[in-house]
C-alpha cells in the first residue's frame, strides 16, 4: 500500500514541477508579448491563462538583447491553428524597449538559427512556389536590426527565386499613400465596369529593393487578384495585372504596370533584386519557367524590359546543391539501368556514372559542411523529390543544370 501511495505522490509531484516550470516561463515572458498571445487565444476561444500562454512560448536570440520569443500555436492541440500550409508560429523580437511581431504565418518546418544576423529557414505551403501544398517551398529570412524586420535571403538550397505574390512574414500594412492610391484605382476601375475584385490575402506586398536605393518597394496585384462579373463570368472585365511602385528620394513612383500578373522577384548577389514576368503557358510544360526580366532606369524612373529571358534561376552553389545533383543524377541513372540498348546507351550509362562521381567529389570538397543530422535529412528530402516516374523529367532538367555547375 505504501508503495502505491508513494507512486501517486510521485506523479503528483511531477505535475507540480511541470506547472512550476510553465509559470516560471510565464514570469519571464514580456508583458506585451504575453498580452498579445492571450488576445489571440481568446479570439479562438482557447484557454488563455498564464500556464496556457507559457506552454506555447520559448525564448530565442534574434536581437542584441536576446529577449526574443517564439510562440508555437501547434502546442494548443487545436487544429484551427493549422492547415495545409502547416501550423502558425510567431516570432516576437525586442526593439526599443518593446517587442515587435516579426513573423506570424503557418509553416511546415521552422529552423531559427541565432547569430549575427539570426537566420530563419522555413518550409511553407507549396502554392508559394507555384506547386502543390505538400511540395517543398523553402524560404530563408535574415534579421535586419537596422530596419527591424526579416529580410528575404537565398534559401538553404541557394535559390532566391521568389514567385509572386511574395510571401509576407507579417501583414504588410499600413500601405504608403501611393500604394493605397493604386489599390483604390484598381478597385474603382473594376467597380465602374460592374465587376468585383477577387479577394486575396493582401492587395499589395512589400518587396526587396528593386532599384538599388536600399529601401523596400511595393507590388500591387497578383495572379490571384482579378476583376470578374458577379452576374456572368463570361463577361469581359478590366485586366488589373500588376503594378510595381518603387521608392525614389523621399517618395514613391510607379515604375511598371503590366497585364501579366505572373511575376517573380529574384534576389541579387550583392545587387538589387530583379523583377520578372513568367510565361505561365510554358511553365506548365517544363520543370523550369522562362522569365523575362526588367531593370531600373534612373533617368525615366521606370523598370525597363531588358529583353533577357532566363529559364533557370540563379543559384548559390552550396552543399545542398550537390546533394540535389546526386539525387537527380541517380534518378537519371536508374532510368538508363532499366533500358536495353546498344553502344549509345552504354556510353550514356558511363557518362552518367562519371557525373555522379563528379557530383560526389564536389560535395566532399564543399564548405561549409552540413551536420550529419542535416545531411541525413536533406538526402532523404532530395531522394523523395525524384522518386516517382512523373518526376523523371524534373530529374533530367536538374541533372542537365548540374552539369553546367561542374
Amino acid at each position: 500500500m505504501s508503495v502505491h501511495i508513494g507512486g501517486r505522490m510521485s506523479r503528483r509531484g511531477g505535475v507540480g514541477l511541470g506547472l512550476s516550470l510553465l509559470l516560471g516561463a510565464w514570469t519571464e515572458l514580456p508583458k506585451d508579448v504575453a498580452q498579445a498571445v492571450q488576445r489571440s487565444l481568446a479570439e479562438m476561444q482557447e484557454p488563455n491563462d498564464p500556464a496556457a500562454v507559457a506552454r506555447l512560448a520559448s525564448r530565442t536570440s534574434v536581437s542584441p538583447s536576446g529577449d526574443d520569443w517564439v510562440i508555437d500555436y501547434e502546442k494548443t492541440g487545436d487544429t484551427g491553428w493549422c492547415g495545409s500550409g502547416g501550423c502558425t508560429r510567431e516570432l516576437w523580437v525586442a526593439r526599443e524597449g518593446w517587442h515587435i511581431l516579426a513573423f506570424s504565418e503557418q509553416v511546415q518546418d521552422w529552423r531559427l538559427t541565432p547569430g549575427s544576423p539570426a537566420v530563419l529557414d522555413i518550409d511553407i505551403h507549396g502554392a508559394n512556389c507555384d506547386a502543390t501544398a505538400s511540395d517543398p517551398c523553402l524560404r530563408r529570412f535574415a534579421w535586419n536590426e537596422a530596419t527591424g524586420r526579416l529580410e528575404e535571403a537565398f534559401n538553404r538550397e541557394g535559390e532566391g527565386y521568389l514567385i509572386g505574390p511574395l510571401f509576407q512574414p507579417v501583414e504588410p500594412e499600413p500601405y504608403p499613400a501611393a500604394v493605397q492610391a493604386e489599390i483604390d484605382r484598381r478597385e474603382a476601375l473594376c467597380h465602374a465596369a460592374g465587376g468585383q475584385v477577387d479577394g486575396a490575402d493582401y492587395p499589395a506586398v512589400t518587396s526587396p529593393d528593386l532599384n538599388g536605393d536600399g529601401r523596400r518597394d511595393w507590388i500591387v496585384g497578383s495572379r490571384y487578384i482579378g476583376c470578374h462579373s458577379p452576374v456572368d463570368e463570361a463577361l469581359a472585365m478590366p485586366v488589373l495585372g500588376v503594378t510595381v511602385i518603387v521608392s525614389v528620394d523621399d517618395g514613391w513612383t510607379t515604375a511598371l504596370t503590366e497585364q501579366n500578373p505572373n511575376y517573380v522577384v529574384e534576389l541579387g548577389l550583392n545587387a538589387p533584386a530583379q523583377f520578372g514576368l513568367r510565361d505561365e503557358a510554358l511553365c506548365q510544360n517544363a520543370p523550369a519557367c522562362p522569365t523575362r526580366y526588367f531593370a531600373w532606369d534612373a533617368t525615366s524612373r521606370t523598370l525597363q524590359d531588358r529583353h533577357e529571358t532566363r529559364w533557370s534561376p540563379r543559384r548559390i552553389v552550396n552543399a545542398e546543391t550537390w546533394l540535389d545533383c546526386l539525387a537527380a543524377g541517380r534518378a537519371v541513372a536508374r532510368e538508363y539501368a532499366g533500358k536495353r540498348g546498344g553502344a549509345d546507351l552504354d556510353r550514356s550509362r558511363a557518362v552518367q556514372g562519371g557525373l555522379l562521381q563528379d557530383y560526389a567529389a564536389k560535395y566532399d570538397a564543399v564548405k561549409p559542411r552540413l551536420s550529419s543530422a542535416d545531411e541525413t535529412d536533406r538526402k532523404l528530402a532530395f531522394a523523395r523529390r525524384y522518386d516517382e516516374p512523373q518526376e523523371l523529367e524534373a530529374a533530367r532538367w536538374r541533372n542537365d543544370l548540374c552539369v553546367t555547375l561542374l
